[in-house]
């Protein structure tokens, strides 16, 4: 259990760090390093709370089911429609997302280092296709191929972390932009998106064998580790490109630069080609862990649906892999300057799965004997349901 355990952890942190790290210092430029931090810890501290709630009707259920089985055991058919449309519509926006990304990215390499004009429809079609190939593998090798990845996206973090901190000049750092309360609204979508390790509950909970210990340690710290990690990211980068190119900073604050050009812009301030090649490196791996741990959640609910309709389990499994991928990247490729519109939408539909609706099925269900006796608190229920308001509000701002 103990490896598992470990796993579980990486599972959850993989699938949290990833396009988070582009996303957040493009949408907290615009508040300063000091107001980022405390919006961050607020939103993991709510992200894990309102992590109980889903994590208690798992194990109430005495089996690992997606949002729109347990909607359908603990309320009805109405409750089963809201959880799937919900769910599909967030993960399919995330996998568009980092397909989106991963493209802009690949696109931007090419131009910085080969001065090659790629079109963005290549890599996201070559994205796309090496995605679907790796959710035909078994939820295992997935686990095995995210540690690895994760183990790297950690190593290039560390090394990475330490040439930018080093080369930030603590007397021009934009410690206070702004922390008006609309700024910090604008920004809560997507600090709460980056913290979408709310669609694996079902997958874990089978994994883990609904051992409520590993699972709650489980989401503990591996929401935890991405807290950690985009802190320290976010300092890095605001103050070194508030320090370095000030215009630029402006220009992402309003909203004029992409994922790419955030990415090429890091790596043109340092003259080290290893630093640069560190910088590439890092948004790759950071999307690769939420490419896996998004399409395997996705996968398996499709999995989920189909198991009666498809009995052949190669048959089924690619049938899955391609529905799962095959919509995102149509809206990764039609949707222009996707990456930060389709973030902010998600955190939206993320609000009614990891909030509102594992809430509303939590009191339905009129569980007597709690895994979690936290979640009997009612004032804790209320601060996660005013977050959860919050939340969806400041897409609509």
């Amino acid at each position: 259990m103990a490896q598992k355990q470990i796993g579980a952890i990486l599972l959850v942190a993989g699938t949290s760090i990833g396009s988070g790290m582009i996303a957040l210092p493009m949408v907290l430029a615009k508040l300063g390093i000091i107001p980022s931090v405390i919006v961050m810890l607020v939103v993991w501290a709510s992200s894990y709370k309102c992590s109980l709630a889903s994590l208690e009707l798992n194990l109430q259920s005495k089996k690992g089911l997606p949002l729109p089985a347990l909607g359908r055991k603990f309320s009805g058919r109405k409750a089963e429609a809201i959880g799937a449309i919900s769910l599909k519509t967030l993960l399919y926006s995330l996998l568009a997302v980092y397909i989106y990304g991963l493209a802009s990215i690949a696109q931007k390499l090419a131009d910085f280092y080969w001065r090659a004009d790629v079109s963005a429809l290549s890599p996201a079609t070559y994205i796309a296709f090496g995605t679907a190939a790796i959710l035909l593998l078994p939820i295992k090798w997935i686990d095995y191929v995210n540690r690895i990845a994760f183990a790297g996206l950690l190593a290039i973090f560390l090394m990475l972390l330490c040439g930018i901190v080093a080369s930030v000049d603590s007397s021009r750092l934009p410690l206070f932009i702004s922390a008006s309360p609309s700024c910090v609204y604008s920004v809560l979508s997507v600090a709460f998106t980056s913290f979408g390790f709310h669609v694996i509950f079902h997958t874990l909970a089978n994994y883990c064998e609904l051992d409520a210990k590993t699972l709650k340690k489980a989401f503990f710290y591996g929401s935890l580790i991405p807290a950690a990690v985009y802190i320290a990211w976010t300092y890095g980068v605001l103050g070194v490109l508030y320090g370095a190119n000030e215009t630029f900073y402006a220009q992402m604050s309003a909203g004029q630069k992409d994922v790419g050009d955030l990415i090429k812009e890091l790596s043109s301030i340092s003259s080290l080609p290893n630093v640069r090649l560190l910088v590439w490196l890092l948004s790759i791996s950071a999307i690769l862990t939420s490419i896996l741990g998004v399409g395997a959640a996705l996968a398996d609910s499709l999995d989920f649906m189909l198991k009666d309709k498809i009995t052949s389990k190669f048959v089924r499994k690619t049938t899955c892999s391609a529905l799962a991928v095959a919509p995102s990247y149509v809206a990764a490729i039609a949707i222009p300057n996707a990456f930060i519109k389709i973030f902010g939408f998600a955190g939206a539909i993320l609000s009614i799965i990891a909030i509102f609706m594992p809430i509303y099925l939590f009191y339905k269900a009129n569980i007597k004997r709690l895994y979690y006796k936290e979640l009997s608190k009612k004032w804790l229920t209320a601060l996660i349901l005013l977050f959860g308001i919050l939340v969806a509000l400041s897409e609509i701002i």
